[in-house]
């Protein structure tokens, strides 16, 4: 061997022995409660049931990530004066650059997923037994946390990244009550009743009329809802509220005359069918029928009023009449979570409710 070779060779191996292991370094979303417990809390998919969440995380939250490689996700449990028993959920984790911003996701799973999605785990996850945790501070230690140990790194380059959890139940192994901190943004939607219900559901006042107020913001989409005969059609009217209602008799409708109408216009009619629950114990509802609204993220869906009254064509009755406002202000949260049956291919959609996420990288 040459002189040189053989000189340069000892310094080769010095030198890489001397370079200091890659440190894994954190970053928690939203970076308000890298310390402190947040104010919601949210199921952690397959603790207890089958669950697929799909969570977008704003590019606003990243910056830190570009250009390195995520190993690992972590949830912490929420702030409670209780014991969390500890379980097993079977995980499947896949990660990718979603093509929409949280408050531009789409209620089907597929749609939010990027062209580089990876598939970083797959396997059983520890739900460790927790004791109680006060709070406000929360420490990230290993009885209050879930870690998913990503068995293939992700390389984040930047954009919305799409963290999407398919979770099974193991059997015998269930984590009951086992609550990650989420953050939940109160953004003030309103509702009130103008009545003018009558038919066979929603009791003597006819209210089976419903609007999931939480869901009427900007970047969401609001869900509607109503009861009546099974198997039959219902409409969903939505327009200006009228507070003095007319007697749908006095529009020629065959109608009881406690039946009343609460509507000055009309600007979107949605035929919907009623259609039972599977329950039997719930059979006294009726059907039920959902209409989903995308609002924009816009400001002309600030501040918004409208009403939704429903019309069931079998009876000719009609629901009460919800009035509703959206909020003044659209989530800053720059999150969304879309929650559903694995077996399903959308879900309920929320962007102002994310859990808390712990990234680990190098």
């Amino acid at each position: 061997m040459p002189t040189l070779l053989r000189a340069t060779l000892p310094l080769v191996a010095l030198a890489t022995a001397a370079l200091p292991a890659q440190v894994p370094q954190h970053l928690v979303v939203p970076a308000a409660y890298a310390t402190n417990d947040a104010i919601s809390y949210q199921w952690i998919a397959g603790a207890s049931r089958p669950v697929r969440q799909q969570t977008l995380v704003g590019a606003s939250h990243l910056t830190s990530l570009v250009g390195h490689a995520l190993t690992a996700i972590e949830l912490r449990r929420n702030a409670a004066n209780e014991t969390y028993q500890g379980g097993t959920a079977s995980l499947t984790v896949r990660l990718s650059t979603s093509p929409n911003q949280p408050l531009a996701c789409a209620p089907i799973f597929a749609a939010n997923i990027g062209a580089d999605e990876l598939l970083v785990f797959q396997g059983a996850v520890t739900l460790p037994t927790s004791p109680p945790q006060l709070g406000p501070a929360v420490a990230w230690t290993g009885a209050n946390t879930v870690r998913i140990a990503l068995q293939t790194p992700f390389l984040y380059l930047g954009g919305t990244l799409c963290v999407d959890v398919l979770g099974q139940p193991v059997a015998g192994q269930n984590a009951d009550w086992w609550m990650a901190d989420a953050m939940f943004e109160d953004l003030p939607a309103s509702a009130s009743d103008l009545g003018g219900g009558c038919g066979a559901y929603g009791g003597p006042q006819g209210k089976w009329s419903h609007v999931a107020t939480r869901t009427l913001v900007p970047g969401g989409h609001a869900l509607f809802f109503g009861y009546g005969a099974p198997w039959t059609i219902g409409v969903a009217v939505f327009g200006d509220p009228l507070i003095a209602g007319i007697p749908m008799a006095a529009l020629g409708f065959p109608s009881a005359p406690a039946c009343e109408l609460h509507l000055a216009s009309i600007v979107l009619m949605s035929p919907v069918l009623f259609v039972p629950d599977p329950n039997p114990l719930l059979a006294h509802r009726g059907g039920r029928g959902d209409v989903r609204l995308a609002f924009p993220n816009d400001a002309s869906f600030l501040a918004l009023t409208f009403a939704t009254q429903w019309l069931e064509i079998d009876q000719w009755s009609v629901s009460n009449a919800i009035q509703w406002t959206t909020p003044a202000s659209v989530p800053q949260l720059d999150m969304a979570l879309l929650e559903g049956d694995p077996t399903e291919a959308d879900g309920e959609l929320s962007v102002h409710l994310a859990h808390v996420l712990r990234f680990e990288y190098l």
